[in-house]
């Protein structure tokens, strides 16, 4: 009798245990995807932005011959985000580059009034103002999983799981306006 009750207590222990690293794997797992699925959002937000800064660009270019260190600047961060597809620090970094010359050719309006007398200049700028505003606010989301995620992770009861499978920490990502 005593070794039986000893037995349906291991077998209840063992299903405890493995229910627990079933649910805790599962819930890890699905944050992980959702993570990756708001990180290609903002991807998609960021491919389009650098579509339309060619265009930018050149209208920029036409009004302001005197600003060719600034247009090659941008063209050169331009192709660095482009050529960087993780999610890491390395990727924030050209980005927040990328931005910077961005917002320093929004600037060059109050420079040369000719600039923003133009509709093309002033229909990108509100384009690129408007999808500025939608990554600040993918990215909040985005940072507000990741922090979630990394918060779950580090819990004792997950930390376990979550080194056992490689479920690692992931970085914020902030684009600087």
């Amino acid at each position: 009798m005593f070794i039986e009750n000893l037995l349906v207590i291991a077998s209840a222990f063992i299903v405890i245990v493995l229910l627990w690293f079933i649910v805790a794997m599962r819930y890890l797992r699905y944050l992980s995807r959702e993570i990756k699925a708001q990180w290609e959002m903002i991807d998609q937000a960021l491919r389009k932005r650098y579509d339309l800064i060619p265009s930018f660009i050149e209208t920029v270019r036409v009004f302001t011959n005197a600003e060719e260190a600034l247009i090659e600047r941008t063209i050169k961060d331009r192709q660095a985000t482009v050529k960087e597809y993780g999610n890491g620090a390395d990727r924030m970094v050209v980005e927040n580059y990328l931005s910077k010359d961005i917002n320093d050719l929004i600037n060059l309006g109050k420079k040369y009034t000719n600039l923003v007398a133009d509709t093309n200049y002033l229909e990108l700028r509100k384009e690129i103002d408007d999808l500025e505003q939608n990554m600040i606010d993918k990215n909040n989301r985005y940072n507000e999983m990741v922090r979630d995620y990394n918060r779950q992770r580090e819990k004792v009861y997950m930390k376990p799981i979550a080194v056992i499978f490689g479920f690692k920490t992931i970085n914020i990502f902030d684009v600087e306006k």
